[in-house]
């Protein structure tokens, strides 16, 4: 990852296909989520019970598929 990606408070998903990276918010309870294709997304109301079960998640990917993305409202901000 190069230094902007890390300035800009992400930490690397490593494997992923799809995500790039992420960064957590226990404040405003925001997961951002920064893909491949360097769209970023903002979930809003993210518990940080779900964040970590996120963290957990054999696959980061699938798991927001499955349960973050029909779950939660979610904003492109990039």
């Amino acid at each position: 990852m190069n230094s902007d990606f890390r300035r800009d408070g992400f930490t690397p998903i490593e494997g992923s296909d799809h995500l790039a990276g992420y960064k957590y918010s226990q404040m405003d309870h925001k997961l951002t989520l920064k893909f491949q294709n360097g769209y970023v997304y903002d979930v809003h109301h993210f518990p940080l019970e779900e964040h970590q079960a996120f963290l957990d998640a054999p696959s980061q990917g699938e798991h927001f598929h499955k349960f973050i993305k029909p779950n939660y409202h979610i904003e492109r901000v990039k």
